[in-house]
């Protein structure tokens, strides 16, 4: 009887959740208002929508992504060169987790030829295709989960830098100060957290808006316009269903906005 009434709570949880991402997808379509940032009550880092149905509890929280550099998006439309937006960022994360000699190697493991690069090199591992997944990049042998995820040695490791979830751009008004920092070296940390805290009071919405930020050289975002978004594509869900006291199972959904409209990527529970 216990057997079956985890197997019946398991199916009804997961109904429950299909309906929240389904409520949550039409309002995250329904926001278009030209940016997408923690300021908004749809997306705040205590917003929480909580709702009953048929005797379940739900809490649903909504992230934004493209918060960080798409690994996806670094190379040109011919998928072997790297944007040259990026390539400065790119050599910058390689060498605050310690392995520089990479840059080029795992750029071999993702491009769509089989043509090493300077410095790179074609094993029989590379995949020459785009990620599914950052932790495909433990496909290489010198990156581990403590390369990927970070240590006390390395404090930011690959996937505080790098997602799949992106396009080509990185959502200036979700992007943690340490990926705001990577991309240029003229911005260091301490003028990428007070961007950070500025733009939860004055929401980014246009290249006039992000000039109006002060301690941020013009040239630099001159530079780097043509990555830089307001909006994100990716967002993820996270859903919590509960009954009673004791009994919960959560949700982490990542759903894609195009043409006014979301459809799924990932779930996991």
């Amino acid at each position: 009887m216990q057997r079956a009434e985890s197997v019946s709570f398991i199916a009804r949880s997961r109904s429950i959740a299909e309906i929240a991402c389904k409520y949550a997808s039409e309002k995250i379509a329904q926001d278009n208002n030209g940016y997408d940032s923690r300021s908004e009550p749809l997306y705040a880092y205590n917003g929480i929508m909580r709702s009953e149905i048929d005797g379940f509890t739900v809490e649903v929280s909504i992230e934004p992504l493209d918060d960080k550099i798409p690994i996806n998006g670094i190379l040109l439309p011919d998928g072997v060169t790297v944007r040259s937006e990026y390539s400065g960022a790119w050599e910058r994360i390689w060498e605050n987790v310690g392995l520089p000699w990479l840059t080029a190697v795992v750029l071999d493991f993702i491009d769509s030829d089989s043509r090493q690069k300077l410095g790179g090199s074609e094993r029989n591992a590379s995949i020459d295709r785009q990620l599914c997944d950052i932790t495909e990049l433990k496909l290489i042998d010198e990156i581990d989960d403590g390369v990927l995820w970070g240590t006390k040695d390395i404090p930011i490791g690959l996937a505080g830098y790098l997602t799949v979830y992106g396009k080509e751009k990185v959502n200036i008004n979700t992007a943690p100060p340490e990926v705001i920092a990577i991309l240029d070296d003229k911005i260091d940390i301490a003028q990428a957290r007070n961007f950070a805290a500025l733009r939860l009071m004055y929401p980014i919405k246009s290249l006039d808006d992000l000039k109006k930020i002060p301690n941020i050289p013009a040239e630099v975002i001159t530079k780097l316009s043509n990555i830089i978004a307001y909006e994100s594509t990716y967002f993820r869900l996270n859903i919590n269903v509960s009954y009673g006291e004791k009994t919960e199972r959560n949700f982490r959904i990542i759903v894609k906005r195009e043409n006014n409209s979301c459809s799924l990527v990932r779930w996991e529970e």
